[in-house]
């Protein structure tokens, strides 16, 4: 926009001032010129009307007025500045020129308008037959006409006409113009540069107003974008949900079908089998149903372990009740231990970051998962519980030593054989806004490594 006000308004004020400042300066040069011959006209006429007198009295110019006004024509000739004077009659005939043979002629009009007692000035057209004689002078003349009055009535008796040298009246046209202009030129740079620069701050205001608006712009379609795959992430996550959750049931019902339904079922038969001792018609065998007795309330202890080992997966009250994750790590380290007997060695960072009880069981159930895999594909192998933080997230890192098996044995569980695996524990670390990777170890074992923002979910 400032370019364009520059442009534009440069034209447009500059016609503007060059206007205002020709209209100054043909004011200032019609004063000037009306100055001069008022000033040329009053000077002259002091010096020409006592030499007409005779007019007054129908008497024409005696010889001695005529010599006189020679020697003053002259005399003003050698000082270059009237180089010609001529009077004429009120008839409008010539009475006096200081050229010979000039022919008597009528004059302009401008010697009517001076019978009238008006003073009147002008640049003669020199080209006219009737300004041979001033046109053989070779100088531009200014032409001024002028009453001739008698000195003691006051009436007009005839009409002066001198012919000034226009050097002088065109150096004061000159100096004239240049003030002008001396005063316009700065008035209009100062306008001109004052609306530029209030033109100039509010282009500049809107420019960053327009930027402000752009920025707020793109900001605004990042975050619809961000909102996008934020309702993707939660389509997708419910989905995932929803089929982790299948998982779960389909494990826990899988362990309790094939570890405490069929204790129990040998427990159902072992109490009929002692039933039939029991009301056997040859009487109880004390020692057969004290036999069976030991095996029933071995197998329901057996049983009652088995519940209750699959209960811990679910249910953790001692692992909520852990003050910190150091702690809460340890005791799933513990609890690893004594259920598969495999080692787990332990390297926490000190000062943990003060997570939610949530997020600390999150994080306690990926660590969980971790193991179970590592225990699973890799029975026998001793495992590794590493925590440290780096650019601002907390990392878990899981590591087994591997086992002897075939290394497709090694792989996550995908959830196909009816464990959570990779994508349980994925889930989780997403819901937590953190990342989970899993890797290979050469030349065997398997780790896996949760990343988690400390800044979005330490309290």
């Amino acid at each position: 926009m400032s370019s364009q006000f520059l442009v534009g308004l440069g034209l447009v004020l500059s016609l503007a001032l060059a206007s205002l400042a020709y209209w100054i300066n043909t004011r200032a040069t019609t004063r000037l010129l009306d100055a001069s011959a008022d000033t040329a006209a009053f000077y002259m006429q002091n010096l020409l009307q006592p030499h007409v007198q005779t007019l007054g009295r129908g008497e024409p110019l005696r010889p001695v007025d005529l010599v006189a006004l020679h020697n003053l024509t002259n005399a003003f000739r050698d000082q270059g500045h009237f180089l010609a004077i001529k009077i004429w009659s009120r008839d409008g005939k010539l009475i006096f020129s200081p050229e010979e043979h000039v022919v008597e002629a009528h004059p302009d009009n401008e010697i009517f308008e001076a019978l009238e007692g008006n003073v009147l000035g002008r640049f003669p057209d020199l080209g006219d037959s009737a300004h041979d004689a001033e046109r053989a002078l070779g100088v531009k003349l200014y032409e001024i006409y002028a009453p001739l009055r008698d000195l003691e009535t006051g009436s007009i008796l005839a009409v002066g006409e001198f012919y000034q040298n226009a050097d002088v009246i065109r150096a004061a046209l000159v100096n004239s113009a240049t003030r002008t202009w001396m005063f316009v030129a700065p008035l209009a740079l100062t306008v001109f540069t004052m609306l530029f620069l209030i033109v100039r701050r509010g282009s500049l205001t809107i420019e960053r107003q327009n930027a402000e608006l752009r920025r707020q712009f793109s900001e605004r379609e990042q975050l619809l974008m961000r909102n996008s795959e934020l309702h993707r992430s939660i389509a997708e996550a419910s989905q995932k949900a929803a089929g982790i959750d299948e998982l779960s049931k389909r494990r826990i019902g899988s362990e309790l079908h094939d570890g405490a339904c069929q204790l129990l079922s040998y427990l159902v038969l072992e109490i009929d089998r002692l039933e039939r001792v029991i009301r056997s018609p040859n009487g109880a065998d004390a020692s057969k149903a004290g036999k069976i007795v030991d095996e029933i309330g071995k197998v329901a202890r057996d049983t009652m372990t088995e519940i209750r080992a699959i209960s811990r997966g679910l249910v953790s009250p001692h692992l909520g009740a852990a003050k910190d994750l150091n702690v809460l790590l340890e005791t799933i380290a513990s609890d690893h231990e004594r259920r598969t007997g495999a080692e787990v060695a332990l390297e926490l960072a000190p000062d943990p970051p003060d997570f939610p009880e949530t997020t600390r069981l999150t994080l306690g159930r990926i660590v969980q998962e971790a193991l179970t895999n590592a225990a699973k594909h890799a029975p026998g192998s001793s495992a590794k519980i590493e925590t440290y933080q780096s650019v601002g997230s907390l990392v878990i890192r899981v590591s087994d030593s591997g086992s002897d098996a075939p290394a497709e044995a090694m792989q996550p569980s995908e959830g196909g054989d009816g464990g959570l695996g990779l994508p349980g524990m994925t889930f989780r670390a997403q819901s937590l806004g953190g990342t989970l990777e899993f890797r290979k170890l050469a030349p065997r074992g398997a780790q896996v490594i949760c990343r988690v923002p400390i800044e979005a979910e330490a309290d």
